[in-house]
């Protein structure tokens, strides 16, 4: 009786050491993060795609980061980004225990020389990173449904926007290109709030980069809520631009620009496009880590990250909830990132320009 009784508690045992090593395996060995907490600084507000972008990637990144490891993202909006992505920077210690999500806006605040800026990218390593595109709607009572319509429309346009020297860059320069004669806004704190403002009636047209428009707008517009009119197009290899795979139905600015004009674009203005889109989408969301973090960290979140790439369950969710992008691991992810970043300094110059003497932004013209 004795002997049976160690046979089932033996088994019991063996059964409990395969889930153990079984747990172990979904969550990873990730011996740093075990039992840690990891922040993703969002230097915006709720709601919007940087957010709703992290907050994709932190459940399944905790899974791999040993037992008792969280994964919390922490809003810090303000000053259209460059407070949170600073806050990391110059505040946040280097131990691997914070990384920053960086988007569009970060990145054009700083390629502009943006006097406030106190983070540079240099000094950071990329954990993972992926494209995205953006779509330009607006509301149902314009009663247009195409960019020549609304290129024609009397109805004054209103746009609410954050900064010019950000990821509203791209939608700026576009209007410029286009002939689009909208008023613009700015001030608001997220693009959340942006399109929270276009819902109560205080705007009439609007972008949302793909995350958040596949999460948050695409069911109003299944409600004809809203009306989508062109989206921001993506780069072909040979710099082209074609249309965005996850709205391929829609077309992009350059389809745009044709339909109203009936010519393919050229001059500044388009060249400052093609700029805007390499740098603000081609690689548009960003997850970065200090440079000199412990290289055991930068070594477990970027196993991590690989290991993301080829998990069903996470692209699945990625498709869904972002769109069906590709994501880049590590030295890929910064190269792609120094690629795209690498804007000639005749659009440079133009664009700087155009934010000085369209928006008024003074303090560009003794930044570097």
């Amino acid at each position: 009786m004795r002997s049976q009784k160690l046979g089932v508690v033996m088994a019991a045992l063996l059964v409990l050491a395969a889930c153990g090593r079984e747990f172990a395996r979904d969550a990873g060995d990730g011996g740093f993060y075990a039992g840690k907490t990891l922040e993703l600084v969002v230097p915006f507000g709720p709601g919007g795609g940087t957010d709703t972008w992290a907050r994709v990637i932190a459940p399944h990144l905790q899974r791999r980061l040993g037992a008792g490891s969280a994964v919390q993202v922490v809003n810090i909006a303000g000053a259209s980004g460059v407070a949170g992505a600073n806050e990391f920077a110059v505040r946040r210690r280097h131990d691997g225990l914070t990384l920053l999500v960086s988007s569009a806006t970060t990145v054009f605040s700083y390629l502009l020389g943006e006097p406030m800026v106190r983070y540079d990218f240099r000094d950071f390593s990329a954990i993972l990173a992926s494209p995205a595109g953006g779509v330009v709607f607006v509301s149902p009572k314009l009663r247009v449904s195409s960019a020549a319509e609304l290129a024609r429309t009397g109805a004054p346009l209103v746009f609410g926007g954050i900064s010019p020297t950000g990821n509203d860059l791209v939608v700026l320069v576009a209007f410029e290109l286009l002939g689009l004669d909208v008023k613009t806004i700015m001030g608001y704190s997220s693009r959340g709030a942006t399109r929270v403002a276009f819902e109560q009636g205080e705007t009439n047209i609007e972008y949302q980069t793909m995350p958040s428009y596949l999460a948050n707008v695409k069911p109003l517009e299944e409600q004809g809520l809203v009306v989508p009119i062109f989206s921001f197009g993506m780069l072909d290899e040979d710099g082209n631009v074609i249309r965005d795979p996850v709205m391929a139905g829609l077309p992009s600015v350059r389809e745009a620009y044709v339909a109203i004009f009936g010519q393919e674009p050229a001059g500044p203005a388009w060249d400052a496009y093609r700029a805007t889109l390499a740098a603000g989408m081609a690689v548009l969301k960003v997850l970065w880590i200090h440079d000199d973090a412990p290289p055991e960290a930068i070594e477990v979140l970027r196993r991590a990250a690989g290991e993301l790439t080829s998990d069903s369950s996470f692209l699945t969710a990625a498709r869904i909830e972002v769109g069906d992008y590709p994501f880049y691991v590590g030295e890929t992810a910064e190269q792609r990132f120094a690629v795209a970043t690498s804007i000639p300094p005749a659009a440079l110059a133009w664009l700087r320009s155009f934010v000085i003497e369209r928006y008024g932004v003074e303090r560009l013209r003794t930044s570097s």
